[in-house]
């Protein structure tokens, strides 16, 4: 069989810039990659008549149908191919024919007509010699009609079986550019990384250039992070965290500059970049410097508390900043070090921090299992040291320059139960609580408010986080009511009116406890609402800050419809100061702020107010956190306990008509 071998010319990534360049049209990197091939496009492919074969078929309604392809004319080239077919060609042609009306199907955007010739193609030549270049702009098809995850299989397996070599990269480069298309940005530099492999020296250039490209005008913070923690010591690891440095030096991030230079500097020692990066961490160093004060953030900013402590170094970033902004006063500097506390060199980095830096103050760590060792070289050096998330109890026994603006499970137990003995006037709860240290110690805490107000705890019932049926506890929490104050009342159905059934009940309970206390997660609280109302316990809901998750108030039954739960920040309270920084921050980060945000926020703020207030050494901000009992917390005026934890104002929030609402 004589065989037209049909390829769509595959631009190199760089030769396909340069040509939109010289058409005079100003693409991104990203746009340009999207259009690599036709079938992002969705214009005609371009269609070679060079042969894969060494005996190509030399039929003149074929070869006229190549060149009107050539031309970009697939329609005329589809007529054609269709009165060729009628003639009842040779079966020797078949194939050639199949592939060239295929082609330029595509092109005309008849994509449905075009699966129909490939997988005729296919069906009645499995062995031809065109067979990649069928299953290739078979892949494209798929991509065109919008269903990238059928050409991947079929990609996969020219890439896995295909003896052609030139195939099996134009399939790798296909995969990267669908890859890119599904914003899947590893995956793509992966695919076309490995197309480097299957390429010359001279091809091999222009994708790594291709990737340059990309990752210098298209990729945003998130996506350069992804990259580098992909490949963080080869290319293009190097290339994003580059393009980071720059990003950060330019929006004056000085601090995230300097972390990035670092981390550049230890994985890339002899990179030709390495001097620059070298005199720019000098240069920052020397900035850093010639501030009058220094607040240093010690936080895991790498690893897997990585997003909460980048969410606090975020708050204590704004809140440093604001302070540049006002007119007058010390300059403020912020310090930042990523230390993780299981590493051996921990405390002699903690140490020279201390000692060759000299902050002023401290904000970390983030766990409470880290706080005794940094307390004890806090209290050692007179630095203040505040953790902005540790739920540790009285951390003033670690040492007097130890503070807490953490939301501790004490405090949330003291508000929610106020709110409910004390404002509402409940005197008899019952307390469901999950079998974990959070909810443990919220269950106790809230028992000992309680009782503090003169209140009673029924009974104390625990589940186990994700469990379905906790119909046990509930009954033995009826149970336990029934001996004090809840009432039972035997009922006859047939008298209630309406069909009976096997269902109804025969026994009515009316609870004798006023309110129950669920310091659970969202996930779970839905459903155990849905089961106390099955069970007749209708009484109103009181909950923790698990509570508080984006979707819950919207899908959650609306057995929980009027529950109140406390937390420390509400980022849609009508507070004035919480929606001018809600609205800073995301503007400076592109993002909503979290709890640790503003706890972060809050720490750096009290120690900024120090200095303004004319605090010149660690014992001077020391002495002002002790003796200040209105400090500018960002819910209101708040004050430090002598146990060291920030008594601070808690919001108070409702689930009414699936959202959240401040109660006033």
């Amino acid at each position: 069989m004589r065989v037209i071998g049909l390829a769509h010319q595959a631009y190199s990534p760089c030769q396909t810039v340069r040509i939109m360049a010289s058409c005079g049209r100003m693409l991104s990197v990203l746009c340009c990659v999207a259009l690599l091939t036709s079938a992002f496009s969705f214009t005609p492919p371009v269609v070679r008549a060079e042969s894969v074969k060494s005996a190509p078929a030399n039929h003149p309604a074929l070869n006229q149908a190549k060149r009107l392809i050539d031309q970009g004319q697939a329609e005329e080239a589809i007529t054609v191919l269709r009165r060729f077919l009628a003639t009842n060609p040779k079966p020797d042609l078949l194939d050639d024919t199949y592939l060239l009306l295929a082609a330029a199907l595509y092109g005309s955007q008849q994509y449905g007509e075009a699966l129909k010739y490939l997988q005729q193609l296919q069906a009645e030549f499995p062995n031809s010699e065109v067979i990649d270049r069928a299953r290739l702009l078979l892949a494209r098809t798929h991509a065109a009609m919008g269903n990238p995850d059928l050409a991947f299989p079929i990609l996969t397996g020219i890439r896995s079986l295909s003896q052609d070599e030139t195939a099996k990269r134009e399939a790798v480069h296909i995969s990267g550019e669908l890859y890119l298309q599904k914003k899947e940005y590893t995956r793509a530099i992966q695919a076309w990384l490995e197309e480097i492999s299957l390429s010359s020296d001279d091809q091999a250039d222009e994708i790594r250039g291709q990737i340059r490209g990309l990752i210098n005008e298209s990729f945003d913070k998130k996506a350069l992070e992804r990259v580098r923690e992909a490949y963080p010591k080869s290319f293009p690891g190097d290339q994003a965290s580059i393009r980071l440095i720059e990003l950060y030096m330019g929006r004056g991030e000085d601090h995230q500059a300097a972390r990035q230079i670092q981390q550049f500097l230890a994985h890339f020692p002899s990179h030709p970049y390495a001097a620059k990066a070298s005199e720019l961490l000098a240069s920052l160093q020397a900035k850093l410097k010639t501030n009058q004060f220094l607040i240093a953030a010690v936080l895991p900013l790498t690893g897997k508390l990585a997003p909460f402590a980048n969410d606090v170094l975020s708050g204590i970033q704004l809140a440093v900043e604001l302070n540049s902004d006002r007119t007058g006063g010390p300059s403020v500097g912020l310090l930042v070090r990523d230390l993780e506390s299981e590493r051996a060199s921990f405390m002699d980095d903690l140490n020279a921090v201390l000692a060759n830096d000299r902050p002023i103050a401290v904000i970390g760590p983030l766990l409470s299992k880290n706080l005794p060792v940094m307390a004890e070289l806090a209290e050692r050096a007179h630095i203040p040291l505040l953790t902005p998330t540790a739920t540790l109890p009285n951390v003033r026994r670690l040492g007097s320059y130890t503070f807490s603006t953490a939301l501790t499970y004490q405090l949330q137990a003291k508000r929610i139960a106020t709110y409910a003995a004390g404002e509402q006037g409940f005197r008899r709860f019952c307390i469901l609580h999950p079998d974990t240290t959070y909810g443990r110690e919220l269950a106790r805490w809230f028992a000992q408010e309680v009782r503090s107000h003169d209140g009673e705890i029924i009974a104390i019932e625990s589940y186990k986080e994700g469990e379905s049926d906790i119909g046990p506890q509930l009954k033995r929490m009826k149970a336990e009511d029934l001996k004090k104050y809840g009432l039972s009342v035997q009922v006859d159905p047939t008298k209630l009116g309406g069909r009976v059934t096997k269902m109804d009940k025969k026994v009515l309970y009316t609870p004798g406890f006023d309110a129950i206390f669920i310091p659970g997660r969202a996930a779970d609280v839905g459903l155990i609402a849905a089961q106390l109302n099955f069970h007749d316990m209708k009484v109103p809901f009181l909950g923790s800050n698990g509570w508080n998750a984006p979707d819950f108030a919207r899908t959650a039954d609306q057995s929980i419809d009027g529950a109140v739960f406390v937390d420390g920040f509400f980022a849609d309270s009508p507070n004035p100061n919480v929606q001018d920084f809600v609205e800073r921050y995301k503007k400076r980060f592109q993002t909503s702020p979290t709890l640790f945000a503003m706890q972060g926020y809050d720490a750096a703020k009290f120690v900024v107010e120090a200095i303004r207030k004319g605090a010149t050494s660690g014992e001077a901000v020391r002495d002002f956190l002790v003796s200040q009992p209105d400090l500018p917390a960002l819910g209101g005026p708040a004050a430090f306990l002598q146990d060291g934890t920030l008594n601070r104002p808690l919001f108070l929030i409702q689930v009414k008509r699936g959202r959240f609402t401040q109660v006033d």
